[in-house]
């Protein structure tokens, strides 16, 4: 009975070794899609890539958040804009960070900055003064015009560091 089947292994041992490759083909494809639709790691990777690569990264990221900020002023409505002079802070914050300013917020980092440094530091500060009205006062009202104007200062700040292009 054993040598019937060990024959019968060996009489169809390629067949078993196709049937097994594509099996196996299979499920790392499957593998590699599930890994992928959940990205399980892709943050871990682009944390990996921001260490070997932090300035490409950074003006990348720096890029994609300015397409949302321009996203939101387009859709309008006083949240979203709000949520704009929000993102803009968290950016430069996260860059001035990086950089090594010191502070434990955005408001200390940019009170360590002098003109010499940032052109339009006053600018900054007063939109920064913006900022705190929105995080701590809930029914702080914020016109189209002054975000136009808050998110221009950031802009230029943006550009300044070289993060986006003027035409952005």
């Amino acid at each position: 009975m054993w040598n019937n089947f060990i024959n019968f292994i060996y009489a169809n041992l390629f067949l078993f070794q196709f049937i097994s490759l594509f099996l196996s083909g299979i499920m790392l494809f499957l593998v590699i899609y599930m890994t992928v639709s959940l990205n399980l790691v892709g943050e871990k990777v682009e944390h990996w890539v921001d260490v070997w690569n932090f300035k490409r990264i950074s003006k990348r990221r720096a890029f994609r958040a300015w397409r949302q900020i321009q996203k939101r002023l387009k859709i309008g409505g006083e949240t979203q804009l709000k949520l704009a002079v929000l993102e803009a802070s968290r950016i430069l914050d996260d860059i001035l960070k990086t950089a090594g300013y010191p502070g434990s917020n955005l408001d200390e980092r940019l009170e360590s900055i002098t003109p010499a440094q940032f052109s339009n530091i006053e600018e900054l500060r007063q939109v920064q003064k913006i900022r705190n009205r929105i995080v701590s006062e809930p029914d702080f009202s914020l016109t189209p015009e002054e975000t136009e104007i808050a998110i221009n200062i950031y802009k230029r700040t943006f550009v300044d560091l070289g993060l986006i292009e003027e035409s952005d």
